[in-house]
Formats: structure tokens, sequence, C-alpha cells
């Protein structure tokens, strides 16, 4: 009995009867394509139970598609069979083996070569006789035609539902899917130990769960957005809302469907870049392969239907952009450790981290790699990775000499633009319109200023609103660049203030939009090509 679970040990098996060491091993095999195949419908159970009053004495079983190969009991039991280990293999159907003519025949070959017997319970077939090959050859045609039928009909159904607009089957989290919709999930989701009430021992009885208190889905993953802003990474984000919520390692590919929340790098930034979190409906994110695996889809070749649930936002489109905005910085650059970001600090990346990625060697036209030199005082420059392999351009360029130059070129292009609009203007342009937020602001501040009476309160709420206006008449505030183009926020830093009073996260969000690439030689910067058709 050892030497039998030594067999089958790291296989998922169910052993049906008790081993004799004299008599011959009959082994059955069941197969299932999806776990919820096998706990719903009790799949899996039947099989098993047939196999074991057929005589199998032990059941390996799969749970995986006939399609593929690589399924881990199939590999052992042909191993098994070529071998020569075991008497017989008992299965209920040919289906069991695969679903595709090719793969039945290469699993029968192997069965004819070592001249053990297949057993098949629902078409009673022999592979001893030409007969019974004959029926293994047609039956699985048959099961393949089925598999394309089948395939037919799913894809005329994702058609159909794709034509009504309806949201798709597998919803992200946060979302639900309630009458072909997408919509927020308010389901509590989990508690915080400290958010506990004081009275928690009186609700564990409570049959009503809307009454307990508790994080809805919803709220959790509007917080992980929230912790992604807050962290400006992916890989941080994860980090930070581990160690929030207590959450450990798990091998769960499916996020809140299964009730377990956890997130990776990856899963995160494929999440937080789906179109759903925005209001819309996104079809053809994946496709199948001719090897039946599934194949990521360029975004630019997805299907977006817009504003099919505008209600059950997660994302705004400025928060969209800032998301996309991040995620693009951070993949053009190396590693987090080298612009030094830390969330705890109101500046949370380091003095010339938006450089990164920007600046290159004139010489060989190479990105040049970042250095430091000195021991008391110390400053940073650039210089080409290849100065000591060939290239002419050995001498490196600092870091606050580019920012310098940087600056005088916007400068300027500003005052180029500004010099452009006067003469295709009239001479006596109109005052710019203010946004409806920020006349609301000062209407808001002009009654508080009426009230005369001191109160604490009061006054942080003035003090409040006057920065609300600061931020909303700054032309580089966060939301007045989201929707400006290159050209009106060139135009807009018209002196030199503006430049140089720009906190250093201001600058990543900045000036990566406006500078394609900028070029060094032997200390100097040769050239700064913009975004921009000046």
């Amino acid at each position: 009995m050892k030497e039998i679970e030594k067999l089958f040990s790291g296989i998922n098996h169910v052993i049906t009867g008790k081993f004799d060491s004299e008599l011959e091993i009959i082994l059955g095999y069941a197969r299932v394509s999806s776990r919820e195949q096998a706990i719903n419908s009790h799949a899996l159970e039947q099989q098993i139970q047939r196999l074991k009053h057929a005589g199998a004495y032990l059941v390996i079983v799969d749970v995986q598609t006939g399609k593929k190969d690589n399924r881990p009991g199939l590999i052992k039991l042909m191993q098994l069979v070529k071998d020569d280990q075991i008497a017989e293999v008992i299965i209920t159907r040919l289906d069991r083996l695969g679903q595709s003519v090719p793969l039945i025949r290469k699993n029968i070959l192997v069965f004819q070569d070592s001249g053990i017997n297949l057993r098949i319970l629902d078409q009673l077939i022999d592979l001893k006789t030409a007969q019974g090959m004959f029926m293994i050859n047609l039956l699985a045609s048959l099961a393949e035609m089925e598999v394309d039928q089948l395939s037919e009909r799913v894809k005329h159904g994702k058609q159909h539902r794709r034509n009504q607009h309806a949201a798709c089957e597998c919803v992200p989290f946060g979302y639900k899917g309630e009458k072909q919709r997408y919509q927020l999930d308010q389901t509590p989701f989990l508690c915080l130990l400290l958010e506990r009430p004081n009275n928690y021992a009186d609700l564990y009885h409570e049959e009503d769960i809307n009454k307990l208190p508790g994080t809805r889905i919803a709220q959790l993953a509007r917080d992980c957005i929230d912790i992604f802003f807050k962290t400006k990474g992916v890989s941080r984000a994860c980090s930070e809302i581990c160690h929030k919520y207590g959450i450990q390692h798990t091998h769960s590919k499916k996020n809140g469907n299964d009730k377990i929340f956890h997130w990776s790098p990856q899963g995160l930034r494929r999440w937080l870049t789906n179109p759903v979190l925005c209001g819309h409906t996104v079809y053809n994110k994946r496709i199948k392969t001719s090897t039946g695996q599934r194949k990521n889809v360029d975004p630019k070749d997805w299907q977006i239907i817009y504003d099919t649930h505008p209600n059950d936002r997660l994302i705004s489109d400025e928060e969209a952009t800032e998301i996309n905005n991040v995620l693009e910085f951070n993949s053009s650059r190396c590693g987090a450790f080298l612009y030094n970001y830390d969330s705890s600090k109101p500046d949370g990346y380091g003095e010339f981290a938006y450089q990164r990625g920007l600046v290159y060697c004139a010489e060989c036209n190479c990105k040049c790699i970042t250095k430091t030199h000195g021991y008391k005082i110390r400053y940073h420059y650039y210089a080409c990775r290849y100065a000591s392999q060939g290239c002419s351009n050995r001498k490196g360029t600092r870091k606050d000499a580019i920012e310098r130059a940087l600056i005088s070129n916007l400068l300027q292009q500003s005052v180029a633009l500004q010099a452009r609009t006067l003469q295709t203007n009239s001479p006596s342009p109109e005052l710019p319109i203010k946004s409806s937020k920020l006349t609301k602001l000062e209407a808001r501040l002009a009654k508080l200023e009426e009230i005369t009476d001191f109160d604490p309160e009061l006054e942080a709420l003035k003090q409040k609103t006057l920065r609300e206006i600061q931020e909303e008449i700054n032309p580089f505030s966060t939301n007045a660049i989201d929707t400006k183009t290159v050209e009106e926020i060139i135009q807009a830093g018209n002196n030199l203030f503006i430049w140089y009073n720009l906190t250093h996260d201001d600058k990543v969000a900045i000036y990566p939009r406006l500078v394609e690439k900028i070029t060094v030689r032997n200390g100097d910067v040769e050239s700064i090509i913009l975004n921009t058709s000046l």
C-alpha cells in the first residue's frame, strides 16, 4: 500500500478499494473541465463512483480542459501504461482522454504498443479488435466535431452579447453583473479589527449581513486606487495594500470572485487600466491562439463601448489619465530605487527623477546612465554608457545643468508661442473666461469674508478655500495640466518663477509630457526635442 501511495504522490487521485500485491492494478481516469463543474454538477463524483463499480482500485483525477495534453494526471497515467506497471485502464467516455482526434489517437497508440487494455464504459469498446479501433476513430471525430460546434455556439452567444452592449461574464474586482450591466458591488466583504464595534459580540448571530459593519467591495476597490495614487507604483501599492489589510501569499488566480482578496503587481496594473472602471464596456481584450492558449490583445485593438454605466464609475477621466502617465513613467525608467520615491514625504520623487529616460548621448544616440561624484559635496550627472567602449563623448553632464538648460529652452518656447498668438489674434484679446469651479470658490470665499465673528473652524475653511482657488488659478495644477495640450502648458510657463518653484512631484508630472529627448555632449546640453510641432 505504501508503494502505491509513493507511486502516485503529487498526483490528484482517489483510492476506491484495497490493494493486493498479488493482483494486477486496474486504474480509472476521471476528468472534468472546470472546478465549478466538479462541485456544482457532481460530475466528478459520478465518474469516480462509476469507475469504482467497474473495478478500478484507484482513480486518477484531472480538473482541466480536454484540449490540453499537459494534464498532470494524464501524463502520469500514460507513463504507467508505457512502463507496463498496470493491467487495465477504465474511463467513462472516450473524450475523457482528449477532445481532438490527434490527441486521442496518440494516446490510443500508446495502449496498443504496450498491450494494456483500455475499457470505455459508455461505448463498450475493446481495443483488441478491428471493429473497436474503427469505433475509436469514429467517436474521436464525433467528439472533435462536438467541441467545434460548442465553440461556434459560444462564439455566436458572445457576439449577441456584444451587440446588446452587455457586461462580460468575467467582471473586474469592485463590480458585479446585474441585468447585463456593470454595477458597483456593494456587498460587505471584510472588516478590519480596528473598525470592530464595541458590541461586536451582540452581532455574532445577526443574519442580515447588511447590518454588520465592514468595508464593501466597491469601497475596497476605491481604496486600492487611492493607495496607488499615494504610492505612485503598482509594486509599492501591492505592498501597502498587503500591509494595511494583512494579506498573505495565496495561489488564488481570481480577486474577489472566490472571496479571496489579494493583488499581484501585474494584476493590479491590468485592473487599473481596465476601461470598465471608467464607466465603459470593453470587448476583445484577449483572444485564443491556434494552440488553445489565451493571448492579451493590444489595448489599441480593444472594442470599447463608451459610457455604458456612467453612474457606477470607480475612476474619473482625469484619474485615468494620471494612472496612465504614472505607469508609463515607471515602465520607461529603471527600478523605483533610482528615483527614490517615498510616499511618506511631501515630495515623493527625487530631485531629478523626471530626467530618467530622457537624456541621450549626442554622439552614439544611446541612453545615458546616472552617476554620482564627490565625497563631501556630492553632485549627480549623466554619462554615456559606452564612454569606455569606443564612444568619444567621455565627459559627463551635471543634472542641475540639464535642468537649467531645459527651463531656459521652455521659457524661449513660451515667449515664441505668446508672440505667435498675438500675431494671429486681435490686438485686444478677450480676458480668459473663468471656470465654473473658480467662480463658485470665489463666491464661497466672499460669503465667508462677510462673517465677522472669529471661529477657528471658519478660519480653517477660509484657508482651505483660498488654497483651492490658488490651485485652480495655477496653470500647473494637476487638474489644469490634464486638460491642457503641450503647447498650452509651455505657453503658461512664461516666467522663470513658475518653472523653478515646481515641486519634484510636479516635475515628474509635467516634464515627461513636454520633453521627448535631451542630448548631451562633453558636459553640455546639445539639443532639447519637445513633444510639440514648434
